[in-house]
């Protein structure tokens, strides 16, 4: 809880620098660029659900939808199809970051491991590297079966959707698609919680200064 607050203290002080007096040297183009990232992420998160309902969950897909839209891109510029896959997948990486690190930021019991620009420690690089490290197998996998269509002559097709699906008992776990499963549980908790808790609430100040004063004596 103590590093939760000094962290939103370090953000709020910035924010005032930003206001007084460092107005100068800031650039009025930071809240359109989050903007446009913003709605960027919210339009990839709605193209991945709505890919996951009609194509990845059904046994028998409803509709191609994005693996139509990759095709489409390879018969004039395969390059801008590869592109897109990359974009989709490595979003997933960073949801995962910023997930964990939004979820430390709300709950007490989790480490806090921010990446700030100049101000990253070793231990948080150490962190998230193994988190991407940990994420990125699963990330592959999800993406092969959701991307099964486009990639369907690829070695990583063949490799998951063949050979580890019919794994006897492994096999059961994507034919079934429990993991999916799983993963929209997740989605599901992870918009309930941040549409309670939509904004980063800071511990009390109060109760803080009375543990640590409670410690020392």
């Amino acid at each position: 809880e103590f590093k939760q607050a000094v962290y939103l203290l370090e953000q709020d002080v910035e924010d005032f620098k930003a206001c007084t007096q460092n107005y100068e040297n800031y650039n009025p183009l930071k809240p359109y660029i989050s903007l446009f990232l913003g709605i960027c992420s919210l339009i990839i998160s709605l193209f991945w659900l709505i890919h996951i309902i009609v194509y990845v969950l059904p046994k028998n897909p409803w509709a191609p939808f994005l693996n139509n839209y990759f095709e489409w891109f390879d018969k004039w510029f395969p390059l801008f199809g590869v592109i897109s896959v990359a974009i989709f997948t490595i979003y997933l990486l960073f949801a995962a970051i910023t997930g964990c690190f939004k979820f430390g930021l709300r709950v007490a019991c989790m480490q806090l491991h921010p990446m700030i620009l100049g101000k990253t420690y070793m231990s948080s690089f150490l962190f998230n590297i193994g988190l991407v490290l940990m994420c990125s197998l699963p990330v592959v996998q999800f993406s092969a079966d959701a991307f099964s269509d486009y990639a369907r002559y690829s070695t990583i097709n063949q490799l998951f959707n063949v050979q580890i699906a019919n794994l006897n008992f492994f096999g059961f776990f994507f034919t079934k698609n429990i993991f999916v499963y799983i993963f929209m549980g997740f989605m599901f908790l992870a918009a309930v919680f941040l549409m309670c808790r939509p904004r980063n609430t800071p511990p009390s100040g109060k109760e803080l200064r009375d543990r640590l004063r409670s410690r020392r004596g």
